[in-house]
């Protein structure tokens, strides 16, 4: 009973492993604020990656593409990480 009791506490979705709740949040089957805190950690990996590509397209229309491409539920955090890197470039 106590181990239930856990986690329950703990956020834990009962049957999904890690990965399955990533690709969840990455498809946009739960919003970010649902994700757990370590999901949520390990997703900002794949919106540094998306970005980064993004940044690295050198044609404004193939990038609105990419960007109508990426998931209503994380596409406002790409947006965010495309104007925090887009300074740097020409170093990525």
């Amino acid at each position: 009973m106590q181990f239930d009791l856990f986690l329950a506490a703990s956020g834990v979705v009962p049957g999904k492993w890690p990965s399955e709740q990533l690709n969840d949040l990455l498809t946009g089957k739960i919003k970010w604020d649902e994700a757990q805190p370590a999901i949520r950690s390990w997703a900002s990996f794949y919106i540094y990656d998306a970005a980064k590509q993004l940044v690295l397209m050198p044609d404004k229309e193939k990038r609105r593409m990419a960007l109508g491409k990426i998931p209503s539920a994380i596409r406002p955090y790409v947006e965010e990480e495309v104007k925090r890197i887009w300074p740097m470039r020409s170093s990525l």
